[in-house]
């Protein structure tokens, strides 16, 4: 029956075309940074200020066009005037208005001369800009930082998956003990049963842990934007890695390098030149115009010289009032810079608080692993204990299995203990303005 059963799952392994894809934590990130469409959004929105830059800057560049005109019209001006009736009858009688051509072309120039508004305008995007760069390493981070969690799950999901398929082994090893000692008249049948249900107890648990390895799978497929049953056979392992960092230096480190809160700096002096480009509209300006052109009746008479059309001129604009427009500007840019400053010190207090709650994790996970990793030593050797004792009948099934819960309890605060390392130590990263790919 166990050949026959081996042989049935073989051929359907064999008969699956789609293997589980080696993935790294690396491979993990770089694919979810590829695929992430947050992280494409914030480049679109870099392209989209690269745009408002070239706009800022074509204010202070000359405006140059060529305009052409052809119109044909009929004017009875004169024979609408009020007084026309006065005129003597032949001159009435001579007045008879008839269609005319009119056509011209012309060369249009215009360019600002002094404005205050033209310097700052251009400083504001290109502040815009750098923050919409802070903006894209946000979005990196972020997205490294879901990617790397997730795939952290998956292993934890994959551990505790195998802590119960190895207690399950043990609990048939147990379960076809207790039915052989039956067989030989030294168990009774209520051993044989209670170590049935065990067995089917903890192969509902192994279920309920295959499901969270799925669950795990799809949610980093998800962030690497692919198909949520995609096989992945994550290469990496839970493992401690040191970090190094005083708090104080930490804070120090993320109130200077991270890029929310770089981004909501550029903010605060992009509002800040704003107030200045909201009142320079009250300050006067300098714009030189000119035109180069030829008008003329009869198209033949284009180009000849005494038919050219100029004009340059000089115009000077002081705003003397304009309804108060002005000041209602400069009061609304105000009110955004002061509003900007006040996300700042709520920002800043916040990243205190996160790398105090990464700090604490991390510095907790430590101290945690090593007493874990003495327990599942213990554990296990209490483990092997009883259930040899049992087997001479030196322990009760009740032994056995209360040794193993103690080894599953042990395997998995072990588990979570390396698991919350892990997120921890990439959460004070991700905090702290770095990378939160560990690259050690």
């Amino acid at each position: 029956m166990r050949i026959l059963l081996f042989v049935l799952m073989s051929m359907l392994s064999l008969a699956d075309p789609v293997s589980a894809q080696p993935l790294t934590r690396a491979e993990a990130v770089a694919q979810a940074l590829a695929a992430n469409p947050q992280v494409k959004l914030s480049f679109e929105q870099v392209a989209l200020l690269e745009g408002r830059i070239v706009e800022a800057r074509a204010d202070a560049l000359p405006e140059i066009s060529w305009n052409t005109l052809g119109m044909r019209s009929r004017d009875p001006g004169l024979l609408n005037s009020p007084n026309f009736d006065a005129f003597p009858q032949e001159f009435r009688d001579a007045l008879s208005p008839i269609p005319a051509n009119a056509f011209s072309t012309a060369l249009d120039f215009r360019q600002t001369l002094f404005s205050f508004k033209l310097g700052k305008a251009l400083a504001a995007a290109r502040i815009a800009r750098r923050a919409g760069l802070q903006d894209v390493v946000r979005a990196r981070q972020m997205t490294a930082l879901d990617a790397i969690r997730s795939y952290n799950h998956l292993l934890f999901a994959i551990e505790q998956l195998r802590v119960i398929q190895n207690n399950v082994q043990s609990m048939q090893s147990h379960l076809e003990y207790a039915r052989n000692r039956r067989a030989a008249g030294a168990a009774t049948e209520l051993e044989v049963l209670r170590a049935e249900v065990d067995v089917e107890n903890q192969r509902a648990e192994a279920l309920r842990a295959e499901n969270e390895v799925g669950a795990a799978r799809a949610t980093l497929n998800t962030v690497m934007l692919r198909p949520t049953t995609t096989p992945i056979d994550p290469t990496d392992t839970l493992s401690i890695v040191s970090f190094d960092a005083e708090f104080e230096a930490a804070v120090k480190e993320a109130l200077t390098a991270r890029p929310e809160l770089q981004m909501l700096r550029l903010q605060e002096r992009f509002h800040d030149t704003l107030v200045d480009v909201a009142a320079a509209e009250a300050k006067p300006s300098v714009d030189f115009t000119g035109s180069y052109g030829f008008a003329v009746r009869r198209p033949d008479n284009f180009f000849q010289q005494e038919y050219v059309r100029w004009s340059a001129s000089v115009n000077i604009a002081v705003p003397l009032f304009d309804g108060l427009r002005t000041g209602g500007r400069v009061a609304q840019a105000r009110a955004q810079r002061n509003t900007t400053t006040q996300q700042i010190a709520a920002l800043e207090n916040q990243v205190r608080l996160d790398v105090q709650s990464a700090f604490d994790a991390l510095t907790l996970a430590n101290r945690t692993i090593k007493a874990a990793e003495l327990n599942v030593t213990q554990a296990r050797r209490a483990a092997e204990m009883t259930e040899a004792n049992y087997r001479l009948g030196a322990a009760t099934q009740l032994d056995v299995i209360d040794a193993q819960q103690a080894l599953r309890q042990a395997e998995n605060i072990r588990n979570q203990s390396l698991y919350t390392h892990a997120n921890a130590r990439a959460s004070l990263r991700y905090v702290m303005g770095r990378d939160p790919l560990d690259q050690n």
